[in-house]
């Protein structure tokens, strides 16, 4: 039987790798796993087979160039979409894009990490 591989890594390009750092942490109330002075990784899952990293070694992010893609958080329920919502709100430093709407897979809303970055949070497939 051969392994086929599966997406176990999402980088992000960050301007400023320190602050980034910080705002993960904040966002994923979580340490990194891994930490250099340019590359930074945050376990995505409970088995720590699968990353979320940020990187000021590539291409320097621009805030203003639309994006894309987005980092997706997927929760349990819709309850608990809100309840982040209402969490991460209190937060001065958040960046909310978007307030929570329901959508055809449910509840969600966006935030922003400092270079721009588009963070949907939703409920679990």
């Amino acid at each position: 039987m051969t392994h086929s591989p599966k997406p176990n890594l999402q980088l992000v390009y960050v301007s400023d790798i320190e602050r980034s750092t910080a705002f993960y942490e904040m966002l994923f109330n979580a340490k990194p796993v891994f930490s250099s002075p340019r590359y930074v990784a945050f376990s995505a899952d409970e088995s720590g087979k699968a990353l979320f990293a940020i990187w000021a070694g590539g291409t320097t992010p621009d805030a203003e160039t639309p994006r894309f893609s987005e980092v997706g958080i997927m929760l349990s329920s819709n309850e608990e979409v809100d309840r982040l919502f209402e969490e991460w709100k209190k937060n001065p430093g958040m960046n909310i894009v978007q307030e929570p709407a329901t959508e055809v897979f449910g509840r969600t809303f966006l935030v922003k990490d400092p270079d721009g970055h588009i963070i949907r949070v939703c409920p679990l497939d």
